[in-house]
């Protein structure tokens, strides 16, 4: 039945045919069939790339709409946008979602953010990768930013063995600022890990959509102070599982929050805490490779040393603190970090001020 029914379909397309067409079936039936093998190949191939291009447009103009709706009602919450994460469902990006959305406040004063699964794809290129190929990732990523009214897009990708998340983020840029494409990791694999690693996630968004700790002396002890113990309790955590450049992100914030509490508010287990965590963030910076972050790092312990050297008495403090900013001076005169060697540079005044009236008394001062 089968051979029949095609049988009658060839012979009902062969009276549709043109009379030479049907004679040149008849004289060379194997010309033939290959001619319309190749015409009907050409015919299939033309007809996916046209339904392939319909649903590349149809998807484009469905996140087209979608930017539009987010910058049309952007109001003064932080906007983080998660993009796709290859080798991860639907569910793992609700997880990130529901992350931001507990722990954000926690890093920037308890304010309010709003977090959208935005259906966008970008690549993931190497933080080894060419600088050029970074470039441009990250000005596609400011595109995304641009077109959508938000402060951070997030995307990356998941390995399937390990659970680990490899993470790029994209902050809108500052006034005269590149964008700068930066990397994290985090473990997400073990669910006991998941509370510090999520905290760990939202502070990495807030830093870049709120940053607070860049300028902590713009803000009052009494609001700053939760911040610094929730990043306390970050530092605390022996195996966090997250990346290097991460905890080095969480210990440079921590040390500076701290230091300004201990030097404003007088508290000395905050200096104390500050002089210990500049110190470890110092022992992981390559001088050579940033000497801005190394420098401020010494004008920072120089400033602890100082301050617990006045509150103490401690004359050999201060003159390790007169030391330390002279090295600090010495480091930020070579790079672009003006703002960080005028501080150091008042701190060293005010620190071989102290030094001399320490060694003009003579005395032990009063803790």
């Amino acid at each position: 039945m089968i051979e029949a029914a095609s049988g009658g379909w060839v012979e009902f397309l062969m009276a549709l045919a043109p009379r030479q067409l049907r004679e040149a079936f008849i004289q060379y039936p194997s010309v033939v069939m290959g001619f319309l093998s190749m015409a009907l190949s050409a015919l299939l191939i033309a007809a996916f790339w046209i339904i392939y291009g319909m649903m590349k447009a149809s998807s484009a103009a469905r996140v087209a709409l979608r930017a539009q709706g987010l910058k049309r009602n952007k109001d003064h919450r932080a906007l983080i946008l998660i993009g796709q994460i290859e080798g991860a469902d639907g569910r793992l990006r609700q997880k990130m979602r529901e992350a931001v959305q507990a722990h954000f406040g926690r890093f920037a004063f308890q304010s309010e953010v709003q977090i959208d699964l935005f259906p966008i794809r970008l690549g993931l290129v190497s933080m080894n990768a060419h600088p050029e190929k970074r470039r441009r990732l990250a000005v596609a990523a400011c595109e995304v930013l641009e077109r959508t009214a938000a402060d951070v897009v997030v995307w990356g990708r998941r390995n399937m063995w390990t659970g680990q998340l490899d993470l790029r983020l994209v902050e809108a840029p500052s006034y005269g600022r590149s964008p700068d494409l930066s990397a994290i990791t985090l473990q997400w694999r073990r669910p006991q890990d998941n509370m510090s690693v999520a905290q760990a996630f939202a502070f990495a968004c807030a830093r870049r959509a709120r940053p607070v700790l860049n300028r902590p002396q713009d803000y009052k002890p009494e609001k700053l102070q939760p911040i610094v113990e929730n990043l306390d309790a970050l530092t605390q955590e022996r195996d966090l599982g997250v990346s290097e450049t991460l905890l080095m992100e969480i210990l440079n914030d921590f040390a500076s929050g701290a230091l300004s509490l201990g030097e404003r508010g007088g508290q000395v287990r905050w200096l104390e805490k500050a002089l210990a965590a500049r110190q470890h963030y110092l022992d992981r910076v390559d001088r050579s490779q940033d000497p801005g972050a190394w420098g401020a790092s010494q004008q920072e312990i120089g400033r602890a040393l100082l301050a617990l050297g006045e509150r103490e008495g401690a004359r050999d403090k201060l003159e390790e603190s007169v030391s330390r900013l002279q090295i600090a001076m010495d480091a930020l005169r070579a790079t672009e970090s003006l703002q960080h060697a005028e501080v150091a540079a008042r701190a060293l005044q005010r620190a071989q001020a102290a030094l001399q009236q320490r060694k003009r008394i003579g005395l032990r001062w009063p803790s």
